[in-house]
Order: structure tokens, then C-alpha cells, then sequence
């Protein structure tokens, strides 16, 4: 048990190929947890509810914030009428019975019910997203007319208290783009997998439609373009806590190596791995295994070498090196377009900025539990849940 000024329940948001309390693999090996403890069961030692979604494999962010919806809401997914006729695709999908039946309703005491959202990795977008949705709705979707969803209405934002990202996919990553530069059609056998995971019927054209499809494309969301052209579209709720937990699981290793070349670089992010780059030093980030780099050591490599200056895809410089084995650690900190301030306590926290958090020296697997000491994995998700329930209410 801890002190706590609230007990929102805590609805844990997986990546691209997570799964939910739906999934009997779940009971086994949870995905936030792995074989080191449960987060679930530790939040609810806490006298804390605590629910794990799940997504379609092949959904975009769209898609993921809706199921998110409904799934906690209870009901049946409405991914929209005027999404639905834009893209040709059924309006409405399962039916959940809810995590929290009386969410954003008010008690008999004056309390309202909330949630806080913890999203590892492709689920902080959505997470973010359902934020956003709750406080200012869809303007496409309300003037379609017809029946609309709650999701879509606004005015609610007070029902998402809190929006924490793990090692999230805030700002995109050049991981699809550097596997489709070395391997080229890997993209395709991808997105055929998860269509194979959605158990749906599907030919290549289907692949390759989705595949043209931005916005509903997981695979184009993911990256820099994707991300830049999501974030374009939100802002943070005013009535929501922000927080974003980072890590890196590489080194640079340019140090090590002789005064050949010194590079040069741009100030587009304000982070550890641009205040390593003015140091003036041969720049060589490879994984560090000492600190996580082992188990993500091939894609946290490719990620630490690729570079792309062409036209044709976005810019990737060796800024973006740095990386937590899926994603560029630049890009898991708080979203680039948004407010954002150091954390320093849990009462110097407002509503409606990022809060960063320490970079950690370890690989985005980490915070899912993998090769992580259960006692100290378990004492993370308490420090966390200190300050998820201690946050001021205004």
C-alpha cells in the first residue's frame, strides 16, 4: 500500500504487437511484466484497478483510440461514420463489456471517475489520441451528422487523468525506414503478418492498399513523417498530467576512436545525445552492453548507423542515433511540439505539460520486464503509481 490522494483505475496501453487481458498468453506472460512480475497485480496490490488493452494487429492510431474507447467505456467499437465511408471500412467492430462502466461519470459524493493511461511504445500516440479526443471530439465526425459516439463529442476530458508513455513513440522512428532501406519489401512481409495475426481473409492488393493508406497505415504512423504529420493534428488536454519515461541502450563509442573527422550538427532537439554532438567528437553509436544494449542489439545497430539524406524519405542524421533498441531516444521524450518541463516533484506537476523523466540507461524491452530483476521492476511501477496518485486535483 502507498499514501494516495486518488486510486483512478489504470488502463495499460501496449505497443504494435502487444497484447490484452483478452489473450490467454496474457496469464502466463503478460506483455507488461514478461517473466519478471506482473504490473497489473503489482498496481492492484496497491488497492489500485488495473486493465490491459488490445488492439487489432494491423489498426493505426485511429483505429487503436477507438477500440481503446470501448474497451474501457464498455460498448461497441465506433470507429466513425465519416472514417468509415472515407476508407471504405466497416463502421463498427467488437463489443466490450468495459473496464470501468462508470467512467467519466460523477458519484454521489462529487467524485468523477478517471483513468490513467500507462502506453508502451505505438500506444502513447494512442493513448494520446483518446486524451485529446475526450477533451475537443472529431469536427470530421461531428459533421457527418447521424449517430455519434461519445468519443467523438468532446467535452470530456476530464476523464483521462493522467497520460504516461514508456519508452513511447512520441515523435517517430527511423527503424521502419532503415529495415526497408537494408532489407527492401520487408514493410510488405510486415503488414502481411499482421494481417495474418487479424485472422482476415486478405490478398497482396490488400497489403499493398494499406500499404498506401496514410493515417491508417501503422507502418507509415510509426515513422518521422507519420508522427510529424500526428502531431500536427494534437495538443495536450488541459484537464490531463503528462509524463514521459525514456531510454537509450547505446553508447557512443566515437570517443574510443582516433581524430580522423570531427562532425558537425544541428540543434533540432534539446537532449543528452545533442549535447554529446557539441563535444566535437567522432560520432559511433553501437549498442551498450552493459546497459541493455544485448538483447536489442541488432535493431538498436541498424537504428545507430542509418542515416538518409535523400528526398524520398525522411531526413535521418546521426542525432538520431541514440536509441532504446526500437525507437530514437530523441523521440521517445516528450512530444517535440508540445510543453514540456524536467520533472522535480509530484507537487510542481500541472495539468496540460509533459513531465520528463530521467533518461534510463537501459532498452525499451526493459519496462516490459525483460531480464529485469522482479524486485526492482516492481518497486518501479510503485514509484510510478507514488506519483500517478499524488498528483494535485484542482
Amino acid at each position: 500500500m502507498i499514501d494516495k490522494r486518488s486510486s483512478y483505475p489504470v488502463i495499460l496501453v501496449p505497443g504494435v504487437l502487444g497484447y490484452g487481458d483478452d489473450n490467454k498468453l496474457s496469464k502466463v506472460v503478460p506483455y507488461f511484466g514478461t517473466m519478471s512480475a506482473s504490473v497489473a497485480k503489482t498496481v492492484r496490490s496497491l488497492d489500485v484497478d488495473c486493465f490491459t488493452a488490445s488492439f487489432t494487429p494491423n489498426a493505426g492510431i485511429w483505429e487503436r483510440t477507438c477500440e481503446l474507447y470501448a474497451q474501457i467505456a464498455g460498448g461497441t467499437v465506433d470507429y466513425g461514420a465519416a472514417y468509415s465511408k472515407r476508407y471504405g471500412k466497416p463502421r463498427f467492430g467488437k463489443t466490450y463489456e468495459g473496464f470501468v462502466g462508470d467512467w467519466g461519470t460523477t458519484n454521489e459524493f462529487g467524485k468523477y471517475k478517471k483513468v490513467t493511461l500507462i502506453a508502451h511504445g505505438f500506444g502513447a500516440p494512442v493513448a494520446r489520441m483518446l486524451a485529446y479526443l475526450m477533451a475537443f471530439g472529431s469536427q470530421k465526425e461531428q459533421a457527418e451528422g447521424g449517430d455519434l459516439s461519445p468519443l467523438f463529442a468532446g467535452g470530456n476530458g476530464k476523464a483521462v487523468h493522467a497520460v504516461v508513455t514508456l519508452a513511447g513513440n512520441n515523435d517517430g522512428t527511423t527503424l521502419i525506414q532503415a529495415l526497408e532501406d537494408k532489407m527492401p519489401g520487408i514493410t510488405k512481409k510486415m503488414a502481411g503478418l499482421c494481417f495474418k495475426m487479424s485472422e482476415d481473409y486478405f490478398t497482396d492488393e490488400d497489403v499493398e492498399e494499406y500499404l498506401q493508406r496514410s493515417r491508417t497505415n501503422l507502418f507509415y504512423e510509426m515513422g518521422l513523417d507519420g508522427m510529424a504529420d500526428f502531431n500536427k493534428r494534437l495538443e495536450t488536454n488541459p484537464d490531463t498530467y503528462y509524463f514521459a519515461y525514456s531510454a537509450e541502450a547505446t553508447r557512443d563509442y566515437g570517443r574510443l576512436l582516433p581524430e580522423r573527422k570531427i562532425r558537425k550538427y544541428e540543434n533540432p532537439f534539446t537532449s543528452k545525445s545533442y549535447r554529446r554532438a557539441q563535444e566535437n567528437r567522432p560520432e559511433l553509436t553501437l549498442p551498450d552492453l552493459r546497459h541493455g544494449g544485448l538483447p536489442v542489439a541488432p535493431t538498436a545497430a541498424l537504428i545507430g548507423t542509418y542515416k538518409n539524406y535523400l528526398a524520398d524519405a525522411p531526413l535521418a542524421t546521426p542525432v538520431l542515433h541514440p536509441n532504446d533498441g526500437f525507437i530514437n531516444t530523441d523521440n521517445t521524450l516528450a512530444p517535440s511540439t508540445e510543453a514540456v518541463r524536467a520533472y522535480r516533484s509530484v507537487n510542481d506537476c500541472y495539468p496540460g505539460e509533459w513531465y520528463q523523466m530521467p533518461i534510463w540507461e537501459g532498452n525499451s524491452l526493459g519496462y516490459l520486464g525483460v531480464l529485469q530483476r522482479p524486485d526492482k521492476y516492481r518497486d518501479f511501477y510503485i514509484d510510478l503509481m507514488k506519483i500517478i496518485c499524488n498528483l494535485i486535483e484542482e
